[in-house]
């Protein structure tokens, strides 16, 4: 069975919104059409690249390894029609809050000169830690790694920054210089809301072996991570630069030993081989 570009396009806009009814709107085509031509794309696949439920639509796991090549050639066939029409098709970067700052700034820099193409910049939260590269939204981005990526992206570190503790300004920890793991037992932690086991597994206390974890307090973005914080709600595991990027009155970094770090890295879907990306990523 033959796999069409409207198939395509269809499955990439129901796995951006979560929802058939608001990718046929997107779309401007009714609702049976975008479940014709997804079922399509399934008949060809042999199996469900989408779970529908009362929570809205999610993909499975073989989804998520088709959505990064559909999106691919969904972002090419853009690329084509404004080459074709004289438009530049400009870059959309993505990136995580905390991932943000001068290596950004300095990414962004590069972009625009090596490819000479308007830049559009595309904030996210804890719930894409791909920062819309899985969606097809970002054609690059700038993420806080690890994350689950299967062989879907490739991933170049651009830097590494030191862990820190961020607690309320009035905890005992906030006088010290630093503090180790194993004195953070029997606290309740602000950990990230994700989809992603990987991601939010790396930003657990566990992952730097803190002894006991009292409890722990859900948040969706690192504004919320830092409101809580400050409320007193939980101490937070973030990196040291957080502090530059997201001074917040009420809260006070304290770095971990030397040896934990975190790292920020630019990523773009394996197998995009459209010029402007490519000319992109060989200058960098």
């Amino acid at each position: 069975m033959s796999v069409t570009l409207p198939a395509v396009r269809a499955f990439v806009e129901v796995a951006r919104a979560g929802s058939f009814r608001e990718a046929a709107a997107c779309l401007g085509v009714s609702q049976p059409t975008v479940s014709a031509a997804v079922g399509r794309l399934e008949a060809a696949a042999g199996e469900r690249l989408l779970v529908r439920d009362r929570d809205g639509v999610r993909l499975t796991e073989h989804g998520v390894r088709v959505l990064a090549h559909a999106a691919s050639v969904v972002s090419a066939a853009d690329g084509l029609e404004a080459e074709l029409a004289g438009r530049s098709p400009g870059l959309t970067v993505g990136f995580m809050g905390e991932a943000a700052g001068a290596l950004t700034a300095g990414l962004l820099d590069e972009v625009r000169r090596v490819s000479g193409r308007e830049v559009r910049l595309r904030r996210f939260d804890f719930d894409d830690p791909s920062c819309g590269l899985l969606t097809g939204v970002s054609d690059l981005a700038v993420v806080w790694p690890p994350l689950t990526t299967g062989d879907a992206l490739e991933v170049r570190p651009l830097g590494t920054d030191r862990r820190a503790v961020a607690v309320p300004a009035g905890d005992p920890l906030a006088r010290r210089a630093e503090v180790d793991p194993a004195e953070l037992g029997g606290r309740v932690w602000v950990v990230p809301s994700s989809p992603d086991p990987v991601w939010r597994a790396f930003r657990h206390p566990g992952s730097i072996g803190v002894p006991d974890v009292a409890g722990e307090v859900g948040s969706g973005a690192i504004e919320e991570t830092l409101e809580l914080v400050a409320a007193g709600r939980g101490v937070a595991l973030l990196s040291e630069s957080t502090d530059e990027h997201y001074a917040r009155t009420g809260v006070v970094f304290v770095p971990l030993p030397t040896d934990h770090r975190c790292a920020t890295a630019v990523a773009w879907r394996r197998g995009d081989t459209r010029p402007v990306l490519t000319g992109v990523v060989a200058g960098l």
